[in-house]
């Protein structure tokens, strides 16, 4: 699979998420998305090939930035629709 087509796949799963986000009652905001200037995310991350976005998950007007372990609707739909990672592989240019 090339880059380009996971990182099309990427951006439609990371619609549905902010989608089912508002669903089960939170609000987004943008974080980081792609990075090129080699600083801020760890080796190998995958921001530096645009398949990553940092989000800020809100409740009722309130940043949880305490980790997302009680927003557990968010993380089953995460884990059975957006897995990217059991399918990292080296993507083809």
């Amino acid at each position: 699979m090339t880059l380009g087509v996971l990182q099309r796949q990427f951006t439609l799963m990371l619609g549905k998420l902010i989608i089912k986000a508002y669903e089960l009652g939170y609000e987004l905001t943008l974080g980081e998305g792609y990075d090129d200037d080699g600083v801020g995310h760890m080796k190998g991350s995958m921001h530096y090939i645009r398949l990553a976005q940092d989000l800020n998950l809100f409740k009722d007007g309130v940043w949880l930035d305490k980790g997302l372990a009680a927003e557990k609707g968010l993380i089953s739909f995460m884990i059975s629709g957006m897995n990217l990672g059991a399918r990292r592989e080296s993507p083809k240019t």
